[in-house]
């Protein structure tokens, strides 16, 4: 498929992120594993505090690295969220046992 339809490339990327998050979330089902994720969910490649001057109008590279760096967290933010609800109804399941 020489140009593919934007559909098709969003269907894709989706997928990507879908199995990244799944991965992410077992490696979060360690301590070590959380630990490590929670570190990188708080790191940040985007410059600040005038690191480098983008100017009045950032270029695109500023633009390109705001966004892989959002998508980064959103993905690790997901995992740990995917990996915090298993673990509460793992629980509720434990608590409701007979």
């Amino acid at each position: 498929m020489p140009h593919p339809s934007p559909e098709h490339l969003e269907g894709r990327l989706n997928a990507h992120r879908k199995l990244f998050i799944a991965l992410t979330a077992f490696i979060a089902a360690t301590a070590e594993g959380r630990a490590f994720l929670v570190r990188l969910a708080e790191d940040s490649e985007t410059v600040s505090d005038h690191e480098e001057d983008p100017g009045i109008e950032p270029d695109d590279g500023f633009a390109i690295q705001q966004i892989a760096d959002d998508e980064m967290q959103s993905i690790v933010k997901a995992a740990l969220s995917r990996i915090q609800a298993a673990e509460s109804e793992e629980q509720r399941r434990r608590d409701i046992a007979p």
